[in-house]
Parts: structure tokens; sequence; C-alpha cells
């Protein structure tokens, strides 16, 4: 003989509430582990027919900002390595599995990057991509410091 018993009123309920909040705290997981996280202060880098500013100190998880405010595209270079893990977001730089060092910019656009660690980031721009040789302005520096508790 068979018997089947059939749930509790509030249990299947109860269920489904469980899966959902598993189901939301794994999607927050992933998307902190994410390269994609929200910056806490955004910092400007206006390029024109110079860059401007040279030197930038910003802390961990700040975003820096590279705005192209030319008519015509311009690249950058980072000339400091980073890894993945140097970086907590990124826009119009390219990565799979590795972050590239270089990135084109359109007129009137702009690249960022969020730095997840301390250190010294150098880079040039090239003005015109046209002329690499006789357009690359004078290396910029970004520096990376802990945030102050």
């Amino acid at each position: 003989m068979f018997i089947r018993t059939l749930p509790a009123a509030g249990t299947h309920h109860a269920t489904r509430l469980a899966g959902l909040l598993i189901g939301a705290v794994l999607l927050a997981s992933c998307a902190a582990a994410s390269p994609e996280t929200t910056p806490l202060q955004t910092h400007y880098i206006r390029i024109q027919d110079i860059v401007s500013p040279q030197l930038l100190n910003v802390h961990v998880g700040d975003a820096v900002r590279w705005q192209n405010l030319r008519s015509e595209p311009v690249r950058i270079s980072l000339l400091s390595q980073l890894s993945g893990s140097g970086v907590s977001c990124q826009t119009g730089f390219s990565y799979f599995g590795s972050l590239d060092d270089t990135a084109t910019i359109p007129p009137n656009a702009y690249v960022s990057l969020c730095f997840a660690r301390t250190g010294s980031i150098q880079y040039n721009v090239w003005l015109n991509l046209a002329d690499p040789l006789r357009s690359m302005t004078s290396t910029a520096k970004i520096i990376v410091s802990a945030r102050p508790t």
C-alpha cells in the first residue's frame, strides 16, 4: 500500500524562498569578485594638446578616467604591467584573462580603470595615430596609495 503525504501549507513557500535567497547570495558573491565594481571616487585625466594632470594621486578602489577631448582618436599605453588582480573595474581596455595595456579612445569618449592595489602606473598617450613617433606625449604617472582609515 502506498501512502502519499502532502507537505504542510507553508513548506513549499519556505523552500522556494530559501532557494531564492541562496541564488541572491551566489549572485552577490559573483558580482563582488567581478572586475566591474563600482569605484569609490572618479578622477579625470583630460587629453587635448597635452595630458592633464601629468601626475595624479588616487586611492585603491578609485577610478581613473582618461577623456579624449580631441576631434580625432588617441591611443593610451600603460608602461606599468598590470594583472587582472591589480584592476577592480575597467572600461575600454580589453580583458581576456589579462588586461591589455593599450586602448584607443575615440573622439569625445573615455577609457577608465579602477586600481585594486597600491603602486605606480606610468603611461603615454599618442595624439596622432598616423604619426606615432612624433605624437607621443611625455610620460605621465598615477600613484595609487592605500585609502586612509
